[in-house]
């Protein structure tokens, strides 16, 4: 059994969607660089997730029972990736919903490297958004270093590397390897330290 597992979170929920195949490029390059790695996929548009409301909180309710084995999978991951398209200047409202809905410890206090990546020249406001209110309630921790990847449908898209293709990648695993180490590191502290029960909401 592997000692490190890492959720990779696909923001998009189109059914050609260039964040899915970023997120099939991340595996491959985590699997390059940890060839025990333990990879668990949640792609927003095949998790149809329905859109949060109270009757999460309601013992027994329908979203109670669906939600249960997303949760369960999720609280297995030691660190995530987030992919986030910018969708209108906006990170996708499937993926504030599905942050919102991991409101019971399945994140918290995990390492997240964020990808963002645009069609176009854009891609910045996806990251802003998401790192000022994309961890509260859900206590996800990005890390410092985080990706913008422009003009996404040329990229990685072809046999022989361009020179561009080698650079990103570069990037990428530094990122990745950062991500590895720092779960290893706070699995120990959540271990100890963490009472998601005390202060639920952050400030």
């Amino acid at each position: 059994m592997s000692e490190l597992t890492i959720g990779i979170i696909i923001g998009s929920v189109r059914e050609k969607s260039e964040s899915a195949r970023i997120g099939a490029y991340v595996a491959a390059r985590l699997r390059a660089l940890e060839p025990e790695i333990s990879i668990e996929m949640f792609d927003l548009r095949t998790l149809s997730v329905p859109l949060w409301h109270e009757d999460k909180w309601t013992a027994g309710s329908e979203m109670q029972s669906f939600w249960k084995p997303l949760s369960t999978r999720l609280k297995t991951c030691d660190g995530f990736v987030v992919i986030s398209p910018e969708w209108a200047g906006m990170a996708p409202a499937h993926l504030k919903n599905f942050l919102l809905m991991c409101d019971g410890g399945e994140l918290a206090h995990k390492p997240a490297q964020l990808i963002s990546i645009s069609s176009g020249m854009g891609g910045a406001y996806p990251v802003a958004e998401l790192r000022m209110s994309g961890y509260k309630n859900n206590f996800l921790m990005w890390l410092p270093d985080h990706m913008v990847l422009r003009q996404v449908a040329s990229l990685f898209a072809s046999e022989t590397p361009t020179p561009l293709d080698v650079e990103l990648t570069a990037r990428m695993d530094y990122g990745l390897a950062f991500l590895t180490e720092t779960a290893k590191a706070l699995g120990p502290v959540r271990n100890r330290l963490q009472n998601i029960k005390l202060y639920k909401t952050g400030m």
